[in-house]
């Protein structure tokens, strides 16, 4: 049955019919049923649409009962970043630009029902990023926030920082507060907010996931929590190597060598850094120069 909906009906109806999980089509459902046509005409049509929401429901209430569930684990693999906020914070939207997830995005509060997981690639480093349902939501699981290598508190509001104090309270990662939908402030509005954040002390970061405003240095300071350099390598005469190597803080050229070829460092003969490291570029190190991040290592075996 056709009716005379808008497109953001139509935009719900079709994520309705790729979602994979009855908790994802159960929200479609809902979002679909809120903008509906509400006249005379429509009013099958809207019931038919309940209808369809009681059974997928039904069918959930009744995988609860046999003891099936419709979340999904995740497994922590290499550094893990995890996204919590409040409803409609925008915990959604920020995973989406930071990674290759395609989240379910409503305006309905709560609409995130299970975690969600994207992999940040930046500058050749990769990192775990993990949505989970809003807090105050009964999906709300706070034992993957524990675990976490680094919290990314989403705020709309300077008060949110209090009420997402008592779920991170536990957690043994690092955290990074950020302010979205910083494009919705006028200029007024943005300069007492900064005012704020200096008086109050609050190191925080101000971004817009629908525009793109500081993205990109949200991914520099995810990759700095995460306390690693990146190294490029050389050949003689080449170019450097288009994807770091990735070591911790305080590592050096005979580690490099080792990533490289294990007991390849027994065969360096001379080695020149380019870089923060080096005082002149092409400069001639030991084995046992400590690099830094984005510096080129070139290695002699001859």
């Amino acid at each position: 049955m056709t009716v005379n909906a808008g497109p953001e009906y139509f935009s719900a109806e079709n994520r309705f019919f790729n979602a994979k999980t009855i908790d994802e089509k159960i929200v479609c459902l809902e979002e679909m049923i809120k903008l509906a046509p509400k006249h005379k005409s429509s009013e099958t049509f809207v019931a038919n649409l309940k209808q369809r929401l009681a059974k997928f429901e039904e069918k959930k209430e009744k995988a609860a009962k046999s003891g099936k569930s419709s979340k999904k684990g995740i497994k922590k693999e290499g550094f893990q970043c995890v996204l919590i906020g409040l409803p409609n914070s925008g915990k959604s939207s920020l995973l989406s630009v930071l990674t290759n997830a395609r989240p379910l995005i409503s305006e309905n509060p709560f609409s995130t029902r299970e975690p969600v997981l994207g992999s940040m690639n930046y500058n050749g480093i990769k990192a775990q990023v993990v949505e989970v349902p809003a807090i105050g939501s009964e999906y709300f699981d706070i034992g993957i926030i524990h675990t976490a290598d680094l919290i990314i508190e989403i705020i709309t509001s300077i008060s949110d920082i209090e009420k997402l104090a008592p779920s991170i309270s536990r957690a043994i990662g690092k955290k990074i507060i950020v302010y979205n939908k910083s494009d919705l402030l006028s200029q007024e509005q943005l300069r007492k907010l900064t005012e704020t954040i200096k008086s109050k002390k609050i190191n925080a970061l101000l971004i817009s996931s629908a525009t793109g405003d500081n993205i990109e240095q949200l991914k520099e300071l995810i990759f700095k929590s995460m306390d690693s350099i990146r190294v490029f390598t050389k050949e003689p005469g080449k170019p450097r190597t288009p994807d770091p190597i990735v070591l911790p803080i305080g590592s050096s050229v005979k580690d490099v060598a080792e990533k490289i070829l294990k007991g390849f460092s027994k065969k360096v003969k001379e080695t020149r850094v380019t870089g923060p490291s080096s005082k002149f570029p092409n400069q001639k190190v030991g084995i046992t120069h400590i690099l830094k991040d984005l510096d080129i290592v070139e290695f002699h075996t001859t």
